[in-house]
């Protein structure tokens, strides 16, 4: 009820506002004259054909002011007659009533207003350009374009001075005469000099989400040489990993599969290469990455702890261009270019590793990977703009040690089409299709020698195998009713299956999917619906309520749920800002992860009676300096708790999946609590970024540690990065990159049984969880450009990973069919040694 009367309330503001443009916007041939306000407004009652109430004793008379002829509106001969008066006009009884007010009459307050919309693009592709700042000079107006580069913005008619901006790119001044709505495409170019930056200033936040603009998203160099902007959201607060569950991002003390990826807006199960190290998408078809985690705009849902959205380029309309680059370990290219002249585009991009020769002297381990990203983009006609896109990523890793062996090997398949339709001048949709999979292995080889070193019980491997799909359909409504007021609702569909397999106990890597025993398919249909507005009160303040409503049909199982959301924003003055936000999200589909170092185990249940979709309540309050001059700083405080948190049981062998697998799984609830600070300070030819985060994050169990709270297992008190980077010209840069955190909270199970449906700890004794080391890593890149040729363009990367992890040796006990038991190694001292790069790019 409370929404309905919301949405009522907001239809009659903006009933009411455009009724009372009704007078104003009357047009009529006005007279040559001069005068007071007083003698002009008396004259101009006498042939404007409109009601005009007020009293001379109210305007101030000591100025003169000429009126010229010809055609034109009430409001704008009565925006110059009353030209910083102290008044307040209103439109009442199909009259103009004029009344004392104690501040000045706006400028341009009484003028009609037009609409000016477009796309924002890049100059020489009509790449559009998400995010961009869009603003009157003089400050009466300003937006920013969505993600697919629109923009629409309501001004008062006449000549305007407009500030378009975009990090990277050149800020471009337009002058123009603005007399009626008018569509108008804004068109920038890349900046070309290093010391070119963009400051947007202390524009008023729509939401706290942190978007990495194209300078901050070229900071981070992976361990291949490659610009990874998808590995810069590592650099900030609040973020961190684990390679032991497949690099997925962890934020906030949430568990690895409460993070989403989001590629053009279609989910991804496994989200990283080389266990996290490398993000899944080539930087060069990268346009936008954006990560929410101290808000939650109500569209978003599935991911409590984050969401990060990246978004790939459409192709370059105008022209063929091209990227490649190659290293020691892997190599890639891209192409993009029109298949019809600024009508439809094609984008190609593709990446491979070398194969373990080329990695042995990298990794400790065997690696492989592959992908390939595919992108159709059709400009159907002004208003429509059609994509279709594909996207194919594979990996294989392989460890061996004395007495074990690790073979993993994971698969993302996406399908997505997206559909913008500009349906107005204050309004846009986008509608999606998109498919999802994942097919995922795991298998751990335990092998048992005797003191002379002699195989006296042979091998024992747990191979695990699973797989799913998932099919959406969802479409989004944006409407900008006036300059301060905005609606944003829209619904999806989604459905999933996912398909587990029982365990295959051999004595030799399994990899063939038809010799495992299927379960039954684990099947989820999710429907929602969500609403928002973005109400802008003055230049200072904004509010953004919103709601998400869900409801949740499982495997003989219904859950509905709604879900408030709230953001505002104040603006200090033009260098401070504060904001709070509170999130209620849920998640349907829960991923279990192994609670212990070196068993990499993960499985994906959807919610059902037992164990209820998670729900996470959350609020943020935030603070932000941007100060060019001085240091440009965000502070976050929060505070947020999980329910229906799902983990392996102590006792469960988180080796083996049956269909008995809920009875080894418990539910508890998490909580968590912490700072997060980022400071960065540019210079003309230094720039550093220093991120930190002190946090706290707990998990709660009935039937661990006789339900004592108890840390979470990623619970890292203290978690920073120092980046500082040094360009003396446009062809040459080094920077240094330092990542800190303390220990993990580290739980080894006291004995892993051969036979699989034996509980790990058989014995009575136990390891005592403890606190592990610090880590230290450090990353030292070069980077030389230069274009001997014209339309080739060369970039040399080489650089240098040193990593101080500590050699803690993870062993545990492995029993054998006659009960002997031997000690086994869970974990190396490291994945990476101590390693060097060189990557060569060229691009044209």
């Amino acid at each position: 009820m409370q929404r309905v009367i919301l949405v009522v309330v907001c239809t009659l503001l903006f009933t009411g506002s455009m009724a009372q443009q009704r007078l104003l916007r009357t047009k009529f041939n006005c007279k040559a004259s001069a005068g007071t306000a007083s003698g002009l407004l008396h004259e101009l009652v006498t042939y404007c054909g409109i009601n005009i109430e007020y009293s001379p004793s109210s305007l101030d008379n000591s100025q003169q002011i000429a009126l010229t002829a010809g055609e034109t509106t009430i409001g704008a001969v009565l925006n110059k007659i009353l030209k910083a008066q102290r008044v307040a006009v209103i439109e009442r009884n199909d009259k103009i009533i004029i009344a004392a007010a104690t501040t000045p009459l706006p400028p341009g307050a009484l003028l009609p207003h037009v609409v000016l919309f477009g796309f924002v693009q890049q100059e020489g592709s009509l790449e559009p350009l998400p995010f961009a700042s869009v603003r009157e000079v003089s400050g009466s107006a300003g937006c920013e374009s969505n993600i697919a580069g629109f923009y629409t913005m309501n001004m008062p008619a006449g000549l305007h001075r407009f500030e378009v901006s975009f990090t990277g790119f050149t800020t471009r001044i337009i002058e123009a005469d603005i007399q009626q709505d008018t569509r108008f495409n804004l068109i920038l170019s890349p900046a070309v000099l290093p010391e070119v930056q963009v400051s947007t200033g202390n524009i008023l936040k729509g939401d706290a989400g942190n978007n990495l603009d194209k300078e901050q998203t070229g900071m981070y160099s992976n361990m291949l040489g490659e610009t990874d902007p998808v590995r810069a959201v590592y650099l900030l607060p609040g973020n961190t990993e684990s390679q032991e569950t497949g690099g997925q991002l962890i934020v906030r003390g949430g568990e690895p599969g409460q993070s989403l990826f989001l590629l053009d807006g279609n989910p991804v199960f496994n989200p990283a290469h080389l266990l996290g190290e490398i993000s899944i998408v080539n930087n060069t078809s990268i346009k936008s990455v954006k990560q929410y985690k101290n808000d939650f705009p109500s569209r978003f849902s599935s991911g409590i702890s984050a969401i990060t959205a990246i978004h790939t380029k459409d192709g370059n309309m105008e022209r063929w261009t091209g990227e490649a680059e190659a290293g020691f370990s892997s190599v890639a290219l891209t192409f993009e270019g029109p298949v019809t002249e600024k009508r439809t585009a094609l984008m190609v991009s593709g990446r491979s590793s070398l194969g373990d020769a080329a990695n042995k002297d990298l990794l400790a381990y065997d690696a492989l990977f592959n992908d390939l990203h595919l992108k159709l983009t059709s400009q159907l006609n002004k208003n429509n703009k059609l994509s279709i896109s594909g996207y194919t990523g594979n990996d294989r890793l392989q460890q061996t040690d004395d007495n074990s062996d690790y073979l993993q090997t994971w698969r993302n398949g996406l399908f997505t089409v997206n559909w913008d339709l500009v349906t107005g001048k204050r309004s846009f949709i986008n509608t999606a299709f998109n498919i999802s999979s994942f097919d995922n292995y795991v298998a751990l080889k335990y092998n048992m020698t005797d003191p002379g070193t002699l195989p006296l019980y042979g091998t024992t491997v747990f191979n695990n195998y699973a797989s799913g799909r998932r099919y959406e359909a969802k479409t989004t409504f944006e409407i900008t009713a006036d300059p301060g007021l905005k609606f944003l609702f829209g619904g999806n569909y989604e459905h999933v299956d996912i398909m587990p397999y029982t365990t295959l106990v051999t004595t030799g890597f399994v990899e063939d999917r038809s010799l495992y025993t299927p379960l039954p398919v684990l099947p989820v249909d999710n429907f929602s619906m969500w609403y928002e507005n973005s109400l802008r009160i003055g230049n200072n303040l904004l509010l953004r309520p919103g709601v998400h409503v869900n409801a949740y049909t499982g495997k003989a199982y219904n859950n509905q749920s709604v879900q408030p959301r709230f953001f505002a924003s104040y603006r200090l003055n033009n260098q401070q800002q504060l904001s709070i936000a509170y999130s209620h999200m849920g998640q349907v589909l829960h991923q279990v992860t192994s609670p212990y170092p070196g068993i990499n185990r993960e499985i994906w249940l959807p919610a059902n009676s037992q164990f209820q979709p998670a729900l996470s309540k959350m609020i943020n309050f935030g603070y932000q300096y941007k100060n060019s001059r001085i240091v440009n700083l965000s502070l976050d405080i929060y505070y947020k708790t999980i329910e229906h948190v799902v983990n392996f049981s102590e006792t469960t062998n988180v080796l083996f999946y049956n269909a008995a697998i809920e009875k080894k799984l418990i539910e508890g609830k998490g909580s968590g609590y912490g700072a997060e600070l980022v400071m960065e300070r540019k210079f003309k030819k230094w720039k550093t970024l220093l991120s930190y985060t002190l946090s706290w994050s707990w998990r709660q169990f009935d039937s661990v540690q006789n339900g004592a709270k108890q840390p979470y297992r990623y619970d890292r008190r203290h978690n920073s990065n120092w980046l500082i980077s040094y360009q003396p010209d446009a062809r040459f840069e080094i920077s240094v990159l330092w990542h800190f955190h303390t220990g993990d909270w580290i739980t080894i199970p006291a004995l892993v049984p051969s036979n699989p449906e034996e509980n790990m700890n058989k014995s009575t004794s136990t390891f005592t969880p403890y606190r592990g080391h610090v880590f230290n890593r450090v990353n030292i890149n070069a980077t030389c450009y230069f274009k001997p040729w014209k339309i080739f363009t060369h970039k040399l990367n080489a650089g240098v990973h040193i990593m101080d992890h500590p050699s803690d040796a993870y062993t545990t006990r492995f029993s054998t069919p006659n009960n002997t038991d031997y000690n086994i190694d869970l974990f190396p001292d490291q994945l990476f040694k101590y390693s060097w790069y060189i990557a060569y790019n060229i691009s044209f």
